[in-house]
């Protein structure tokens, strides 16, 4: 099964949206990988060319070029089938089928922010990027960035120096660093987390590719931290996949006279939540209490602060400490499955619902 998605994800121009109807389709992608063309060209949004490729077993020659480069390169791969897939991952609509890494996943990484801005940034941008990473790694939470120049090179580098873990996604495949110059950071983001792309071995640097990762980067965390972003800066995109995949967003301000914050500015008039500080973004998750030791009057306000939509509340109102069943909730609550799925999502962001195995949830405050 594993072997097949990697062998599906190998084709070009397959993405979630193609692994989701095929599976809808025939069940499993073993399955899809065995049907003729006919039968795949009746599958929403199947072209030609990758029918093609599919019904020919074209994919075969990229399948064993991905596993002797793994193979050789002790990297590893990990599917939406495999039960280690990172679950707040999981959760976005258009979650990658496939990601390739290098370095070791950790389930404490569940709890992780993202910092993302300016590939230009300012000594003001380099500061506060490193302030902020470092007052979030401090408390040994993980640091999600692009591996990019500027403001997502010196994230991963002050919670690396902090003896916290970094995950990196890549606009490339693995087999790609960039920019080149950032090799040895490469290393040791993998020695001390891991690095990951959705992208096979061997494809070309194709500049949308970083546009897209940018919703890997929002949904693998938390919150997004933007920082000195331009109003048509890549982290702007990332800003608003957290806000689509109800995450946080927060965003630094900055001169108003410099159009390298304005991005920053935009976001905060949308809603975004002013920060100045690591403990401004955290002091929103009061799930965090034990790591901020002596913060209690900044939990208390933030308790306050935090705002439930009518469905969170009522989700809320269905749990207690014990483990609900996921059609219990939906049976109590009277709401639609897609309102309590969302509803739930929310609550588990923001610290007062814990998904355990099997689909079921328990009420944490």
């Amino acid at each position: 099964m594993r072997e097949a998605i990697l062998a599906l994800m190998s084709i070009e121009g397959v993405g979630p949206g193609i692994y989701r109807n095929l599976t809808e389709a025939f069940g499993s992608i073993k399955t899809a990988l065995e049907q003729k063309r006919s039968e795949l060209l009746r599958v929403r949004g199947m072209n030609r060319e990758i029918a093609e490729k599919i019904s020919r077993g074209e994919y075969q020659s990229s399948l064993e070029r991905q596993l002797t480069w793994l193979e050789k390169n002790k990297a590893e791969y990990i599917t939406l089938a495999d039960s280690n897939y990172p679950e707040v991952l999981r959760q976005i609509y258009d979650a990658p089928p496939l990601l390739m890494y290098r370095g070791k996943p950790d389930p404490e990484d569940n709890i992780a922010f993202a910092v993302v801005g300016t590939r230009y940034p300012d000594e003001y941008g380099k500061l506060m990027a490193q302030r902020i990473a470092e007052g979030i790694a401090e408390r040994d939470i993980c640091i999600i960035s692009g591996m990019a120049r500027g403001i997502d090179t010196a994230a991963h580098i002050a919670a690396l120096n902090r003896g916290a873990r970094s995950i990196a996604v890549l606009g490339t495949p693995l087999d790609r660093i960039y920019p080149a110059e950032n090799r040895a950071l490469y290393q040791k983001i993998t020695a001390q987390g891991w690095i990951c792309s959705e992208i096979p071995i061997g494809y070309p640097h194709v500049p949308a590719n970083f546009i897209r990762r940018n919703r890997i980067i929002s949904g693998l965390s938390r919150g997004v931290v933007v920082i000195q972003a331009g109003s048509k800066s890549g982290a702007i995109v990332t800003a608003l996949n957290a806000n689509e995949q109800n995450r946080d967003v927060f965003a630094v301000p900055g001169d108003c006279l410099r159009a390298r914050h304005a991005g920053c500015h935009r976001l905060i008039r949308l809603g975004a939540k002013l920060v100045e500080s690591a403990e401004d973004v955290l002091c929103e998750y009061p799930f965090l209490k034990d790591r901020l030791s002596g913060q209690k009057d900044c939990f208390a306000e933030a308790a306050r602060r935090i705002q439930l939509g009518r469905e969170e509340e009522l989700v809320l109102q269905c749990l207690d400490r014990e483990a609900v069943y996921i059609d219990k909730i939906y049976e109590y609550c009277k709401l639609n499955r897609s309102e309590v799925m969302k509803a739930l999502l929310g609550l588990e962001i923001k610290g007062y619902v814990q998904r355990l195995k099997g689909d079921y949830y328990r009420r944490e405050i």
